[in-house]
Order: C-alpha cells, then sequence, then structure tokens
C-alpha cells in the first residue's frame, strides 16, 4: 500500500527539483522518492549505531571487559586481507 504525502518547498527548490529530473530524465517524484529513501536509510543507519555504541559503554561500564588492541588489530589485518571475519566486539 502506498500513500501520499504532500511538502511545500519554496519557488527556488521547486525549479531546481525541475531542473535536475529533467537533467536525468526522471520525475521530480523519483528524485524524491529516492532521495526520501536514501536519507532514511542513512539516517536508521547511523541510530542504530548510537544504540549500538550506547550497549557496548554500558557492558564496558558494568563489566570492564574490552577487546585487546592485539585482537582488534588480528580482526583488522583479517578484513584487509579480504576476510569476512566477525568484529570481535
Amino acid at each position: 500500500m502506498s500513500t501520499t504525502l504532500g511538502i511545500k518547498v519554496d519557488d527556488a527548490t521547486r525549479e531546481r527539483l525541475a531542473s535536475l529530473a529533467e537533467g536525468l530524465d526522471r520525475t521530480p517524484h523519483w528524485i524524491l522518492k529516492t532521495a526520501l529513501n536514501e536519507y532514511l536509510d542513512r539516517e536508521e543507519s547511523h541510530l542504530r549505531e548510537q544504540r549500538e555504541d550506547l550497549a557496548r559503554w554500558e557492558r564496558f561500564s558494568l563489566t570492564g571487559e574490552a577487546v585487546s588492541g592485539e585482537d582488534a588489530d588480528v580482526w583488522l589485518a583479517r578484513l584487509e586481507a579480504g576476510e569476512d571475519a566477525p568484529c570481535p566486539w
């Protein structure tokens, strides 16, 4: 199911959108939908990372456990070698 969502923009923004759409051979609707989805993906990822960081900090605060520099170096070397190594923390 989809629904209509309206936004108000000034004339300059509307003209920029129309010009870009014409240059890309796309519709303004396609550009707005694509931009919104990319923004949502980026912000949801950022929020997820913030929550993960907070959970890690809370776990460290409670246990004092942390990943050693040596373990981090080994993991980074595996990633650099092209392995799909799981994060040790």
